[in-house]
């Protein structure tokens, strides 16, 4: 789920721009779009954040039978999601100084929902973990 989430926010506007009461742009997490139609890509940091962290966490997936690399994997891309909240920030007061002017999306909460979910899929990693290492001692 938490790779969903961070598929869909990639592909969906995180924020309006506003300008003296009219819509001046949209920023995605590639591009910044504005209201004539043109691109500009200086927001791309945004963008390579989330698709690491949704690689880290697909291939957190399939090490299964590595979990305490597993774990670590999934703190690492709970560390990259809410890095991607400071850069979004940083963002946001260099393209909207004015706080007014910058209207955040829902789906500025998916990167925190996949947060959410790797840190349950941490703690139940680590629990098999240590059901295993019991298992292990009784042997």
């Amino acid at each position: 789920m938490a790779v969903i989430l961070a598929v869909v926010t990639l592909s969906l506007p995180i924020a309006d721009l506003t300008a003296g009461g009219w819509k001046s742009g949209q920023l995605y997490c590639l591009m910044l779009a504005d209201a004539n139609g043109s691109y500009h890509y200086a927001v791309w940091p945004l963008f390579v954040l989330l698709l690491a962290a949704a690689a880290i966490s697909t291939v957190a997936i399939f090490l299964y039978k590595r979990r305490p690399l597993q774990a670590r994997l999934c703190l690492l891309a709970m560390v990259v999601y809410l890095l991607w909240y400071l850069v979004l920030a940083f963002f946001s007061k260099q393209l909207a100084p004015d706080a007014a002017d910058f209207h955040l999306s829902v789906t500025t909460l998916l990167p925190l929902a996949s947060a959410v979910l790797c840190f349950m899929a941490r703690r139940g990693i680590l629990a098999d973990e240590r059901l295993v290492r019991a298992a292990d001692r009784l042997r």
